[in-house]
């Protein structure tokens, strides 16, 4: 289920849930998102909450462009996401399909050294991550009307991803795509007034890639499990309050989905 969430100061946030089947309107902006995956231009917390992918999420809109925002605070949802893969996809006119897979899932891999992945209060965040960002600079997306197959993260088509990690250690997730891409270089605005579908599927990490003793430890504590229990800081930055239970850890096993549907917005609209 999908919930919005409305901060206030340091108090609990407080969530207000609507059917996925609803329509969400994006905001719009009026300059181009950078692509950084840094979320200092969208307002945060980001909009929306879902409870299988464990991801908040936001959409925006230019004259120009589709922006997509994705953040867990969850270290075990996004080891989940780096290790495992997920694809982005977006379904307009009721039946075109175009995806975003990033990061790409890593297949035949070994199981990954404790130093990189162990998840306990001594590994090595920062290698992790630098090494992480180091490797993944390309993307495979499908379905658009120019660029297809294996691209670069910065394409020069628009169509560009970015993740990366804030000063509390959330995991952002950044998409741009040209509506030109997505609908089609002659599209109409009637084209970009229909509503579009967004789907989500993080792939589930393979057992034999993970040991028992990635489990043990409690460096993973405090992470957000269900949408409850989270306290929000001034900036809208989750708290951590509690460990993961063991159901927690078996999630990053199991594939997670998620559907929403939602329309741009107007230049002339009011968020």
């Amino acid at each position: 289920m999908v919930k919005y969430f409305l901060a206030f100061g340091l108090t609990f946030v407080s969530c207000l849930s609507f059917s996925q089947d609803g329509l969400i309107k994006s905001s719009w902006v009026s300059a181009p998102v950078k692509i950084d995956g840094n979320a200092r231009e969208w307002k945060r917390p980001l909009r929306f909450y879902d409870l299988n992918t464990k991801l908040s999420f936001a959409f925006a809109n230019d004259e120009k462009n589709l922006y997509l925002c994705f953040q867990t605070p969850d270290e075990m949802n996004e080891l989940k996401i780096m290790h495992a893969g997920m694809e982005v996809s977006l379904i307009t006119r009721g039946k075109h399909k175009a995806s975003i897979n990033f990061p790409l899932e890593k297949k035949g891999e070994s199981a990954p050294p404790q130093t990189e992945f162990s998840i306990n209060q001594n590994f090595d965040r920062m290698s992790r991550r630098s090494s992480f960002l180091a490797q993944n600079t390309m993307m495979e997306v499908n379905g658009f009307t120019i660029r297809n197959g294996m691209i670069p993260i910065n394409d020069s088509s628009g169509i560009n991803a970015a993740i990366n990690w804030d000063s509390t250690n959330k995991f952002t997730y950044e998409i741009s795509i040209p509506f030109k891409e997505l609908f089609g270089i002659n599209f109409t605005t009637a084209d970009i007034l229909k509503d579009i579908s967004l789907d989500i599927e993080i792939n589930a990490v393979k057992k034999q890639n993970f040991s028992a003793r990635d489990f043990r430890g409690n460096g993973m504590g405090g992470r957000m499990r269900g949408g409850s229990g989270i306290h929000n800081d001034k900036d809208g930055n989750e708290e951590e309050n509690s460990e993961p239970t063991f159901e927690d850890k078996m999630a990053i096993f199991q594939k997670s989905k998620m559907k929403q549907k939602f329309i741009l917005s107007q230049s002339n609209d009011s968020n």
